[in-house]
């Protein structure tokens, strides 16, 4: 490897108990024994970076350790490389080594001011930028244009355009052709799922807890959906309650998520339910957002609006109620990626 940088080496030094002295060769030693290491280098890994690092740790020889320095790590990419077993180590204070005979964990303990930290990111997938990230990941085998893409994703084919070329220069697209008739084609769903999970923002969206009276060893979802699809009220069931409904096996939902259309009051969605709004005990939340985009790509199953799977793997892992776990298990059996 060539000489590590300056701000590499403050960032190995600043781990507790590490020293660091690395010329053209890296080595660690553990209770006098020595061991040869891979280091790699980065100055910011973000989700998308890391499954490209986990790809590049798998092709290291057996005999090395593989060990990545950064300066700086988002959260996303610190699960990733800790769920595919890659040591890490950044310029923040975030450490997660296991190593034969070495295991290090650390969080935050210092806070560096970055340049790629501070830079605003051209065709983020937040709010209406993750529409395109869902129709991608919804059709994972279509090639995609620019007018395309904006038509389905009911986007301005500005916005399609910065989020098709930020994902092709990522490595998430792959493209074919030149200027009107370029098209794209998704070639790592995995990552690209990762991303939007941690860029999304779904900015003004309001929560309603309440109550409602259902029927024992009823379906809560269905009745839900009845009840809004009889008065008109575009909606989709959504988070762990769908995700009970497109994979039976998850475990049983005590609370049922369901987007709701942003031009009805919650007072009068509840009013059509027979629910009343309540500090605790509730088992349906009410979700509206400042607009109606998330409900863009619901679909019925039977009779029950559900929201678009994507949107169900978000909002199942962001549920407080074992939603990392559910969300797992959907991903799995249900998106694949």
């Amino acid at each position: 490897m060539a000489p590590l940088a300056a701000w590499a080496l403050s960032a190995i030094r600043a781990q507790p108990g590490f020293d660091a002295s690395f010329r053209a060769d890296a080595e660690i030693s553990i209770e006098g024994r020595s061991r040869p290491i891979v280091l790699e280098a980065k100055r910011r890994v973000d989700v998308v970076n890391a499954h490209a690092i986990v790809a590049l740790a798998r092709q290291v020889p057996a005999s090395r350790d593989f060990v990545l320095v950064a300066e700086t790590t988002s959260a996303g990419a610190r699960q990733i490389l800790e769920q595919n077993g890659v040591a890490y180590l950044d310029g923040l204070g975030n450490t997660s080594i296991r190593l034969s005979g070495l295991f290090v964990r650390t969080g935050a303990v210092r806070v560096v001011n970055s340049t790629a930290d501070r830079a605003t990111t051209k065709g983020r997938l937040a709010h209406k930028g993750g529409l395109v990230a869902q129709a991608l990941l919804l059709q994972p085998d279509r090639t995609w244009s620019v007018a395309e893409m904006a038509d389905e994703a009911g986007v301005s084919s500005g916005l399609a355009h910065r989020v098709l070329a930020r994902l092709e220069v990522a490595s998430i697209l792959s493209a074919e052709g030149l200027g009107p008739r370029k098209v794209r084609r998704m070639t790592n769903a995995a990552a690209l799922l990762d991303l939007w999970a941690e860029e999304e923002k779904e900015p003004g969206s309001r929560l309603t807890a309440a109550f409602m009276l259902t029927r024992p060893g009823g379906r809560p979802a269905a009745l839900i959906s009845e009840c809004l699809e009889g008065a008109g009220i575009s909606h989709a069931i959504t988070g762990n309650a769908a995700a009970a409904i497109l994979a039976p096996a998850l475990t049983s939902v005590p609370v049922t998520e369901v987007r709701v259309t942003a031009a009805i009051p919650a007072a009068d969605v509840l009013k059509t339910m027979g629910a009343r709004q309540v500090e605790e005990g509730a088992n349906l939340v009410i979700v509206q957002g400042g607009d109606d985009a998330e409900l863009r790509f619901r679909h019925k199953v039977g009779e029950i609006w559900v929201a678009a799977n994507t949107r169900i793997y978000l909002d199942a892992l962001r549920d407080p109620r074992r939603g990392k776990e559910q969300a797992q298990v959907f991903r799995e059996t249900v998106l694949g990626f």
